[in-house]
């Protein structure tokens, strides 16, 4: 009788609430994926900055080759002699160089090609470069 008068008796378990373990990794998971998430957007917002860029290059190499398809044949900007020329827009350089060409192989040069190039302040920007022809008329 006396050894059952001593007897432990173990506690009630409280199975309510969550251990600091499961906490712990509840939380891992969720940084991993709100990180996930963060390196998304940046990669988002690297992809669109670039698109604009090669956007805005692309517009005005086309607004310089227009202007240029515009003069005269020997208009001192299409001249080979002054290469390579050079105009400056904002974060923007563009540059064009002038060649003269033999397109029908007789021995004259009978048009010009010219070679636009859009190069942008920030390093991570793709060149734009587009070519045209202009026929002596």
């Amino acid at each position: 009788m006396l050894n059952t008068q001593f007897a432990m008796k173990t506690p009630p378990i409280d199975d309510r609430g969550f251990t600091f373990i499961e906490v712990l990794i509840v939380i891992a998971i969720f940084s991993v994926g709100v990180l996930a998430v963060a390196v998304m957007q940046v990669t988002a917002i690297n992809t669109n900055a670039s698109a604009r860029m090669s956007g805005e290059a692309t517009a005005l190499a086309a607004n310089q080759l227009e202007v240029l398809m515009a003069l005269n044949y020997g208009h001192a900007d299409l001249n080979p002699a002054g290469n390579p020329h050079e105009v400056v827009e904002g974060a923007y350089t563009v540059n064009w160089i002038v060649t003269d060409s033999d397109i029908d192989g007789d021995g004259n040069n009978d048009s010009k090609t010219i070679s636009v190039t859009v190069r942008c302040a920030n390093p991570k920007a793709k060149d734009v470069q587009i070519q045209y022809i202009i026929p002596e008329v």
